[in-house]
């Protein structure tokens, strides 16, 4: 007889999108961390990418995650968050040199 535990989580998809497309109404340009690591999560290509460890550490390689946003490709609704992630990683970027 097996005895493992499966962990079992909500998906969280719909209150995520809402959460973005509230905080980009609220703060279009996106300077919010939270906001732009909530916006990489929800785009990111999968485990290891630069826009994933943005996400999941707040670690950010601002060339790296912009190469990777220049590759993305996203349904339209998601262009503006694409953009808007850009300005974010330009800015902090900018803020870095």
């Amino acid at each position: 007889m097996n005895s493992s535990t499966l962990t079992v989580t909500p998906d969280e998809t719909n209150r995520a999108v809402q959460t973005i497309q509230l905080g980009l109404a609220l703060d279009p340009e996106a300077r919010s961390q939270t906001l732009a690591r909530l916006i990489a999560a929800s785009l990111h290509d999968g485990a290891g990418t630069a826009l994933e460890r943005f996400a999941s550490s707040g670690h950010l390689d601002a060339e790296e995650a912009l190469h990777e946003l220049n590759t993305l490709r996203v349904p339209l609704e998601q262009e503006g968050w694409v953009d808007a992630l850009g300005r974010y990683i330009l800015l902090t970027a900018g803020g870095q040199s």
